[in-house]
């Protein structure tokens, strides 16, 4: 089956952090056997500038959208209508593909899916007063046939909004071939977190929390994998806290860096105020780490008493209790085992066959309506 993939930031290096979830689910429709093509909207100044490539084994068509131009809203339409042309399905990711990608889809009503995954859509007030403005156009999602999201708690929130019964969960892919390591020599307790280094992420919380541990007498170190507005001011919160010797910050490093630094790890631990799928911490369960943070979203879909310990508060001690629980309730454990609960679930191979019944359901439907007018 031919699908056309929309994103609005596909494959835009100012927004890395969707580039690989949605690359991910494109290789998981791609071994499942879809003809799969990209359009990434790409918001900026060169309107009516489009390109093609291909970015890793995808085809990608790339287009500008200046939002200050109407020219150019009908040079992304155009695009896109060009692209339809050729498929089975319209599959958008992330939010403002849904939008972009209407007028389009109006001419042509093609089965349409779409996958979301962004904290937005869950919580305005954790983007920006604007889109608290604007999450009114959350209503958006009623024109997709069938809406897909990460965790049961994104789909029960997206269901106000979408056609009933349309929502459905498809976790993110997750994918490991590599055996799970055993865990490093202790002391010291090796903890890891990865994420960007923004007030949300809570890094100065970890710090603290870090600092804490040490004032219990624990043998302690903490690694900090990722880069943001917060990277310069962490030295000094740690050196402030008297833990610099016990701190690292790595910066951003490439994929196959921070699944070395997992398995360097006994225990995954960032306090983020705010996720969705919250996909490091899955990683670094697949890695074979168990985890130690607050339930900020809906990742308790997998979050278990067998690979992690979830706290309900962000308040430094009980943080620092949580840890401590997963250093005495996974000491013994084998890290295959705790890969285990989530390698299989969240494999391109599974989160390929999902949306492949949902390709074929909702091509059925639509086979069905045609028929009947």
């Amino acid at each position: 089956m031919r699908s056309l993939v929309v994103t609005a930031w596909f494959p835009d290096a100012e927004t890395p952090s969707r580039t690989p979830f949605i690359v991910e689910h494109c290789w998981a429709l791609q071994e499942a056997g879809h003809n799969v093509a990209a359009v990434h909207v790409n918001i900026g100044r060169r309107a009516h500038t489009t390109e093609q490539e291909v970015y890793q084994r995808i085809p990608v068509t790339r287009v500008w959208l200046d939002v200050t131009d109407p020219r150019s809203y009908a040079h992304v339409t155009r695009v896109l209508s060009a692209g339809l042309c050729g498929a089975d399905v319209l599959h958008t990711m992330a939010f403002s593909a849904v939008l972009l990608s209407a007028p389009a889809w109006a001419a042509r009503r093609l089965p349409w899916v779409h996958t979301e995954h962004w904290n937005g859509v869950v919580n305005p007030a954790s983007v920006n007063p604007l889109w608290q403005r604007l999450a009114w156009l959350r209503h958006a999602l009623r024109l997709p046939h069938v809406v897909t999201g990460v965790t049961a708690e994104l789909c029960t929130e997206m269901a106000r909004f979408s056609r009933p019964g349309a929502t459905h969960v498809v976790p993110c892919v997750v994918e490991n071939p590599h055996p799970a390591a055993e865990f490093p020599a202790s002391p010291p307790l090796r903890l890891v977190g990865v994420g960007a280094l923004i007030d949300r992420k809570r890094p100065v919380l970890a710090l603290e929390t870090v600092a804490e541990l040490v004032r219990r007498g624990v043998d302690v170190h903490y690694t900090l994998v990722g880069k943001g507005p917060l990277m310069e001011s962490l030295p000094q919160t740690a050196r402030e806290l008297g833990i610099e010797d016990r701190v690292e910050l790595t910066g951003a490093v490439p994929p196959a860096e921070i699944a070395q630094r997992l398995s360097d790890a006994h225990i995954f631990f960032l306090p983020s105020a705010q996720e969705n799928f919250f996909t490091a911490v899955a990683e670094a369960i697949a890695a074979g780490r168990p985890a130690a943070v607050p339930l900020s979203g809906g990742f308790d879909d997998y979050c278990t008493p067998e690979n992690s310990v979830l706290t309900h508060s962000w308040d430094v001690p009980v943080l620092a209790d949580a840890i401590e629980t997963a250093r005495d309730r996974f000491r013994e454990s084998d890290p295959a085992a705790i890969a285990a609960t989530v390698r299989s679930r969240f494999s391109r191979a599974e989160i390929g066959a999902q949306f492949s019944r949902l390709y074929r359901a909702v091509t059925r439907d639509a086979s069905g309506r045609h028929a009947s007018r």
